[in-house]
């Protein structure tokens, strides 16, 4: 096979054998995603000394520089969180960014909650419980979980009305 034959998926980095008979791929086999032109960035690299040299010269500016003291900020911020994930029992992962997520307290079920009750349970699945609440240090998103004694009391619940078939 000569060198045009083989390429590297963008998009997966999955080396693409192909079949001299039908040509080269269109879209990968692996993830998908169109191959070619469309959404790549090519890049020539002269020598390991002078670095990348972009398509269109000029310098990437996307780096974010912070001073001493943003930095310092940043890092007393990180060990902060870290030492209060540290002493909680449970942190678990927040569902936008997958950062795990501080306990920030405990809150009933407000009066204005209407429970369900299901036809099969004749009762609802829990009438009054407790929520703790944990907030993301990354994106700030606050969610919700039953308290450890609640989700017990709806295990044992479920539990015993699966043994009254």
């Amino acid at each position: 096979m000569s060198q045009s034959e083989n390429q590297v998926c963008p998009w997966c980095h999955t080396e693409i054998v192909w079949d001299p008979e039908i040509g080269p791929e269109e879209e990968c086999p692996h993830c998908f995603n169109e191959l070619g032109e469309y959404r790549s960035l090519n890049l020539q690299v002269e020598s390991s000394e002078s670095g990348i040299q972009y398509d269109d010269e000029e310098e990437p500016d996307n780096e974010l520089e912070l001073s001493d003291e943003e930095l310092q900020l940043a890092d007393d911020y990180g060990e902060g969180v870290q030492q209060l994930l540290d002493s909680q029992e449970e942190a678990p992962e927040c569902s936008s960014c997958h950062s795990f997520m501080l306990l920030a307290g405990t809150e009933p079920a407000s009066e204005a909650f209407v429970p369900f009750v299901h036809p099969a349970l004749a009762k609802p699945l829990q009438a009054s419980f407790g929520v703790q609440v944990y907030l993301c240090p990354s994106c700030f998103k606050v969610e919700r979980q039953l308290t450890e004694t609640d989700r017990l009391a709806l295990v044992e619940q479920l539990r015993e009305h699966g043994t009254k078939k």
